[in-house]
């Protein structure tokens, strides 16, 4: 059977495995007693003609978060692939993007300057210099995150503006700060 994946962008795509195994080998790179290909394997039974990515997205999250139990190592690997999704939603970049770290500190300094132009946040986040935080934020903190942790800052604590989260992870701890 042929699948189509239905992008972002409402195209049409044949199915590749390729770019599925490519995504979770890079979530799962650095983690011990992990399978990328199980987590792929178990995510390709829930396929299906015309899924859209997000749907693949969350089959290869619950895939992943099935096998906590197992060895709790897929704990990162179900939150790197919720963050994976995290950042598209935020900045419009997944993280095998060149533009990956500019994108995440610049859409710090965007998001701040927009909420407090929309008054979700103070003003007096203006008179921080934004430029130096956003450098000073420390990416690779996002891993350090099991599922339970993205998911309920995600859940719960991120900004949304038009039910659109504002904020990756180490944005959120950096606003708290200057707080």
């Amino acid at each position: 059977m042929d699948i189509n994946i239905k992008k972002r962008n409402g195209r049409l795509e044949k199915f590749a495995v390729d770019k599925i195994n490519a995504s979770v080998q890079r979530a799962c790179e650095g983690i011990e007693d992990v399978s990328p290909s199980e987590i792929v394997l178990d995510a390709q039974l829930q396929l299906f003609d015309k899924i859209t990515t997000s749907e693949i997205d969350q089959a290869l999250i619950l895939s992943a978060r099935e096998k906590i139990e197992k060895d709790p190592n897929y704990s990162y690997a179900a939150a790197r692939i919720l963050l994976n999704c995290l950042y598209k939603e935020v900045f419009k970049e997944g993280v095998d993007s060149d533009m990956f770290r500019l994108q995440y500190r610049k859409s710090f300094v965007q998001n701040i300057k927009k909420l407090v132009k929309e008054e979700r946040l103070n003003q007096k986040l203006l008179d921080f210099d934004l430029n130096k935080l956003s450098k000073a934020i420390s990416i690779r903190r996002d891993h350090k995150f099991k599922y339970l942790g993205v998911q309920v800052l995600y859940d719960r604590y991120f900004i949304r503006h038009n039910d659109k989260i504002m904020e990756a992870p180490q944005s959120f701890w950096m606003r708290i700060a200057m707080g």
